[in-house]
Formats: structure tokens, sequence, C-alpha cells
């Protein structure tokens, strides 16, 4: 089966929205189990969009970019328990709308606003720093 043109122009918005999601739950674990990871964590949105506005070539598609880098930086104990914790989280956002209660979905015109906030969002999380990590060595 063949995607729609609908369907591919949302799946990179969907990525980048999960991944947002994430980036915030590994955010509030981190706080609580490991805060000096945290600041790790925080500074590598930060290298990753600087290195982006750069220009550099790894780093075009940010979303794919801070995934792996973040993946890298927190470990993949952290990355899984944070995968689990989000993908409870939507379960419970499923069970909530499955017993009549009010879920908000964004529309397709708000798509573009939306990657928008998710950049702003990306950059006020992080913490000022002057190293860059270095380009990972998977296909991002």
């Amino acid at each position: 089966m063949m995607a729609t043109a609908d369907q591919s122009e949302r799946s990179p918005l969907r990525h980048r929205l999960n991944l947002f999601m994430l980036i915030r739950i590994i955010f509030v674990r981190l706080e609580k189990v490991n805060p000096r990871l945290l600041i790790h964590a925080k500074q590598v949105l930060k290298d990753c969009n600087a290195l982006k506005k750069k220009g550099h070539p790894k780093f075009q598609n940010l979303a794919v970019s801070i995934e792996c880098q973040m993946r890298k930086t927190i470990g993949e104990n952290h990355w899984k328990e944070s995968l689990r914790l989000l993908a409870a989280c939507k379960r419970m956002n499923f069970k909530t709308a499955k017993n009549g209660r009010t879920v908000s979905i964004p529309s397709p015109e708000s798509y573009s606003s939306t990657t928008a906030l998710l950049q702003k969002h990306f950059e006020t999380l992080c913490l000022g720093s002057n190293t860059s990590p270095k380009p990972c060595s998977c296909s991002c």
C-alpha cells in the first residue's frame, strides 16, 4: 500500500511531535534521577540546533539529529524507560478519548505553527555552553 501525500506530509510532523513529548519526559525523569545528565541532555538540544543553523550536513534534519545525539548522551536505559513512559501517556490519552472525554487534536492548518512552536520550545529548554556534539555515525 502506497502512502498518500497527506500521510507523507504528516509523518515528519508526527515524528517531531513524538520526539518533543519524549524529550519532555526525558527531562522530567533526569531532573529526578540524574540532574547532571539533564544538563548534558539540554546541551545536546542547543548544540544540535546551533549546528543546523550553521548548515552542518549531518544536522539538516533536526529531529533525527536530536534523537540520535540524545540517545547517545543519556544511554539506552534512560532512552527505553522514557519511550515506555511515552507509550503509557499515549495509552492514557486514548483511554480518555474512548471514555468520551475531550482530547484536542491539532488541525492540518496548525501544523506549520506547531513546527515553529516546537522549534521555540527546543531553544528555550537549552542551557548555555560552548561545546558542540560530534556528528554521530548513524544516518542522521
